[in-house]
């Protein structure tokens, strides 16, 4: 397998999303064969209604499924597990079809029931979702989250293959946060049966199951031989290894060692690798929906005070982080990247006499002119 260099997140790639329509694989890919992958840090849970990391996003999205789910490589929505689903006239009601024949890694057949399960997880107090507020709209959250009732009412099994969500209020956000790993179905059986280390234990519907796992050095990924998708995955395994230094991944890289430094090109290193023909023509080039920024207390003087906060913005130095990065960012407008659904093009920051905004988009190592953005 070609190995290859990336500046961000490897999110697309990891993920293996369902074949749509209107998406075609690389005519060039094969099927089988093995990866690896190194990051710095360790892994702390694969459980999705927990992990809210960005290098365990594309792990928790290889094991778990949605109703919904996204294109590759875009934010253009697609049904998930959900095979279909209806909106209410009122825009409160959503009613999803699920797919037929969908098994978990434990081999039992997913149902409407397990959706609920999940998401009266997600919301319950005791799992301490840190993305419970995503399904504030659905009826019923306010009493599930604060424990005055078990499960959400809004939620509600029409039968094995159907399940009916009920909003308080239209949201046109709703579809894309049934996409996020927030909202993965898992089983219950096997969440109890972990008692508590779910994260350690996952089981979901997804392309990969864990296989290994051993804290401080590795985890890896095997192909769910009986996943829903057909042709999903193309690999058998993928390892990641953890506790690797940027440096000395790239260095490993070079000696073939392994096939993706999952953090990255050091930025020590950037412009001589991308000095490098060899080198640079294995870079894979992209970036994250994600923006950087700095975050103030504004109930704790003095950043109580806007013309305080707006010091602070006009203080920072963005053309030299800018450069620190290798020109890998850009300033951004407004708090939304430009990939991101609810991006205003054309937006205008709010004017300093710096003229710099203090929020950033990174520039991608790419030159398409596409601009997605990385912490």
């Amino acid at each position: 397998m070609k190995r290859l260099l990336t500046s961000t997140a490897l999110i697309a790639a990891l993920a293996v999303p369902a074949m749509a329509q209107d998406y075609t694989p690389d005519p060039e890919a094969r099927t089988g064969g093995a990866i690896t992958i190194t990051y710095k840090d360790d892994v702390a849970t694969l459980d999705p209604a927990i992990g809210y990391d960005w290098q365990n996003w594309s792990m928790i999205k290889s094991v778990f499924d949605g109703l919904m789910d996204y294109v590759p490589g875009t934010t253009e929505l697609r049904p998930g597990l959900a095979e279909s689903y209806e909106i209410s006239d009122d825009g409160l009601t959503y009613t999803f079809k699920l797919r037929s024949g969908v098994t978990f890694h434990n081999g039992r057949e997913m149902t409407a029931e397990d959706v609920k399960y999940s998401l009266d997880r997600v919301t319950d107090p005791e799992t301490q979702s840190p993305g419970a507020g995503f399904f504030g709209a659905i009826e019923g959250f306010d009493a599930a989250s604060s424990g005055e009732a078990e499960g959400l009412s809004g939620v509600k099994v029409v039968d094995d293959s159907t399940v009916e969500i009920t909003l308080t209020r239209p949201d046109a956000t709703f579809l894309h946060v049934m996409a996020l790993n927030f909202a993965s179905v898992v089983p219950q059986e096997a969440v109890e049966a972990a008692g508590g280390d779910f994260g350690k234990e996952p089981v979901g519907t997804g392309a990969f199951k864990l296989g290994e796992w051993t804290i401080g050095q590795r985890l890896v990924f095997e192909k769910f031989e009986d996943h829903w998708r057909e042709g999903v995955p193309y690999l058998d395994q993928i390892t990641f290894e953890v506790g690797q230094e940027p440096i000395v991944a790239l260095l490993r890289l070079q000696n073939g060692e392994v096939d993706v430094p999952g953090d990255g090109i050091p930025p020590a290193k950037f412009v001589e690798v991308m000095n490098d023909p060899a080198q640079a023509e294995r870079v894979v080039e992209g970036g994250q929906l994600h923006t950087g920024y700095i975050t103030l207390n504004t109930r704790i003087a003095p950043f109580d005070d806007p013309k305080v906060r707006q010091a602070v913005n006009m203080a920072i130095n963005k053309d030299r982080i800018t450069q620190i990065i290798n020109g890998r960012a850009v300033p951004a407008n407004q708090p939304l990247p430009p990939t991101m659904p609810g991006y205003t093009e054309g937006h205008e920051a709010m004017p300093t006499t710096s003229r710099r905004p203090r929020r950033f988009w990174p520039r991608p190592a790419t030159r398409t002119g596409s601009r997605p953005s990385f912490s």
